[in-house]
C-alpha cells in the first residue's frame, strides 16, 4: 500500500514540473496566451492528482469535490489552450456548459443517489470526450507532422480514459466504495494513465512551442522592424532557399527628397512615410514576390515570373497611389513621391549585379526629375544596355 502511495505521487510531480516549465517559457514570451494556459492546466493537473493522493485523509464529499473539480478544470483549461493555439479563440460556451453540467451530474450521484460506479462512468466518459474533442474539431488546423502526433496522442488518451468507464461497466464496480477507491486498481490505473499522458503531451507541446519560438526568432531576425517587410538578411535567405527562377525582375524604389521630409517634419514623420510606402509596395506585390527594405528609404522588389511590362505596371501603380496619398496629419497635406528603377535579372548574373542595374535606372529617374519609372534595357551582348523612361 505504501508503494502504491509513493507511485501515486509521480503524477503530481510530473504535472508540477511541466507547469513550471511552461511558466518559465511564458516569462520570455508573455504575449503567448496558450503558454499561460498550458502552465495553468498542468498546475491544475498537479492539484487534481495530489488531491486524489490525499483522498483518504479527507471526508468523502470533500475528497470528491476537491479531486473532480480540479480534474474537470484541468481538461477544460488544456483544451482551451489548444483551441487558442490553433484558432486564436477559446470555446467559452463549450467550456461553460461542461464546467456546469459535469459537476451537476456528479453531484446527483453523491448527494441524491450515492453511486460511485455511476460517478466513475460519468467522469471518465466526459473526460474522454473533452480530451479527444480537439483532435476531431481542430483536424483542419493540425497539418504538420508534430500536429498529427499531438492529434494521435489526444485520441489515444481519450480512448484510455474512456476504457476505464468500460471496465467499470463490465465488472459492475467489483465492490468499490468511497473508502477503498483510493487503493483500488481503478484509481492506480487512472494515476498511471495520467502520468504517462502528461509526460507524452508535455513533450509534444514543448517541441511545438520550441518550433514556434524558433520560427518567431527567425522571422524577427529577417524582418525590418519598422515596416514589417524583409530586411537584407531575410531576402538573402529567401533567395538561397528558392534558388534562381526564370523571368525575374528587380525593381528599386526610393522616396524622393526624403532627407528634406526628415529635416522639416522630424524622424517620426519620416518613419510614418516609410511605413506607408512599404505598405503600398507590399499590398501591390503578389504572394510570390519579395519586398525588401534595402536601406533607409530605399526598397527592392523582386518580381517572380514577370516581364518588364509587368514590372512597369507594378511600379506605376505604386507610384500613383503613393503620389496621391496625402499625409494630412503628419505633413500638413504635403504629398510625398517616389522614383523607380527596373532591370531584369538575367541568366548568369548575381542578384547584386541585377540590383546595380536597377539602381542605375533609379538614378536616371532621379536625374530626370523624380516621381517617375525608368527601365534598364540590356544591349545586344554588352550587358550594359540603355535606360528608358517607362
Amino acid at each position: 500500500m505504501q508503494t502504491q502511495s509513493y507511485f501515486q505521487l509521480i503524477g503530481p510531480l510530473i504535472f508540477l514540473a511541466f507547469s513550471c516549465g511552461f511558466a518559465i517559457i511564458w516569462r520570455y514570451a508573455r504575449d503567448s496566451v496558450p503558454l499561460r494556459l498550458f502552465a495553468l492546466a498542468f498546475f491544475l493537473g498537479a492539484c487534481a492528482t495530489f488531491a486524489d493522493y490525499m483522498r483518504g485523509a479527507m471526508p468523502p464529499i470533500a475528497a470528491f469535490y476537491a479531486t473532480n473539480v480540479f480534474y474537470i478544470a484541468t481538461a477544460l483549461v488544456f483544451v482551451s489552450a489548444l483551441y487558442h493555439y490553433y484558432t486564436q479563440r477559446i470555446p467559452w460556451i463549450f467550456a461553460a456548459v461542461m464546467a456546469v453540467a459535469v459537476p451537476a451530474v456528479l453531484s446527483w450521484y453523491i448527494l441524491v443517489d450515492d453511486d460511485i460506479v455511476a460517478r466513475i462512468i460519468v467522469m471518465n466518459v466526459c473526460g474522454a470526450f473533452i480530451i479527444a474533442m480537439p483532435a476531431v474539431s481542430l483536424r483542419a488546423h493540425m497539418l504538420r507532422p508534430i500536429d498529427r502526433i499531438l492529434q494521435t496522442a489526444l485520441v489515444v488518451i481519450g480512448i484510455c480514459v474512456g476504457a476505464r468507464a468500460g471496465f467499470v461497466i463490465v465488472t459492475g464496480g467489483s465492490g468499490l466504495t468511497a473508502e477503498n477507491y483510493a487503493g483500488s486498481m481503478i484509481s492506480l490505473a487512472l494515476h498511471f494513465t495520467l502520468a504517462l499522458s502528461a509526460l507524452a503531451i508535455a513533450i509534444v507541446l514543448f517541441i511545438m512551442v520550441g518550433m514556434e519560438i524558433v520560427s518567431r526568432l527567425t522571422e524577427t531576425s529577417e524582418t525590418d522592424p519598422l515596416t514589417g517587410v524583409l530586411n537584407r538578411r531575410g531576402f538573402e535567405a529567401r533567395i538561397a532557399d528558392a534558388g534562381r527562377g526564370a523571368s525575374q525582375i528587380v525593381v528599386m524604389a526610393d522616396i524622393d527628397r526624403f532627407k528634406a521630409i526628415n529635416d522639416r517634419y522630424g524622424h517620426e514623420v519620416g518613419d510614418a512615410v516609410i511605413r506607408s510606402f512599404a505598405q503600398i509596395l507590399a499590398g501591390t506585390a503578389r504572394d510570390n514576390d519579395l519586398v525588401v527594405r534595402w536601406g533607409g528609404e530605399e526598397f527592392l522588389v523582386l518580381l517572380a515570373d514577370a516581364e518588364i511590362a509587368t514590372a512597369r505596371l507594378f511600379a506605376e501603380a505604386v507610384r500613383r497611389v503613393f503620389e496621391e496619398q496625402t499625409h494630412d496629419e503628419d505633413l500638413g497635406g504635403v504629398r510625398a513621391t517616389a522614383s523607380f528603377g527596373i532591370a531584369p535579372w538575367l541568366d548568369g548574373m548575381s542578384i547584386s549585379g541585377a540590383s546595380h542595374l536597377a539602381d542605375q535606372a533609379l538614378y536616371e529617374a532621379k536625374r530626370e526629375g523624380r516621381n517617375r519609372v525608368c527601365v534598364h534595357t540590356p544591349g545586344s551582348g554588352s550587358g550594359e544596355g540603355g535606360i528608358a523612361a517607362a
